[in-house]
């Protein structure tokens, strides 16, 4: 699961990488064009729009890759050793089933999408839309990883096997 995990990641790095560089392109191009030409690009806006909610949720994962959310510890912080891996373990239950959910309800959302096209450039709705299941999708994967390395940590820990 790690190298699924690792592999994911770097095409998150990548894609986001490439959209940020495209998003500050576009903009300062659609700057250019509005002021100094007289002549508004009309789909800038929306280009970057669609890729900033794709670097959401593609940031969003790689966020639970790096462990980089803020967590208020200091309730668990007074169970003693046994209880706080309890509740660990509780706690990435819950948050995978609640993940799941949301992906099954995303990629039910995205196939009920009918031939919508976007306002300015004309491409189907389910592209920009894609982002939410496919961002949740890779979060269930890089949760579900660290969930399988923390139980063989916590094995290993044991003495079992």
């Amino acid at each position: 699961m790690k190298r699924v995990s690792d592999f994911i990641e770097r095409i998150e790095i990548i894609c986001s990488t490439i959209m940020m560089a495209a998003i500050t392109c576009i903009l300062f191009t659609s700057v250019l064009f509005r002021y100094f030409l007289n002549a508004p690009l009309y789909w800038a806006n929306e280009a970057s729009i669609f890729m900033m909610a794709w670097i959401t949720f593609l940031g969003g994962s790689l966020g639970l890759k790096y462990h980089s959310q803020a967590a208020i510890s200091f309730i668990i912080d007074r169970f003693n050793e046994w209880n706080q891996i309890k509740m660990k373990i509780a706690t990435y239950i819950v948050i995978l089933i609640a993940l799941a959910v949301f992906i099954y309800i995303s990629y039910d959302w995205i196939f009920s999408l009918t031939d919508t096209k976007s306002s300015s450039m004309r491409i189907p709705m389910w592209i920009p839309y894609s982002s939410v299941p496919i961002g949740l999708t890779f979060a269930f994967i890089h949760l579900l990883g660290h969930f399988i390395d923390y139980i063989k940590q916590w094995r290993r820990g044991r003495g079992s096997v």
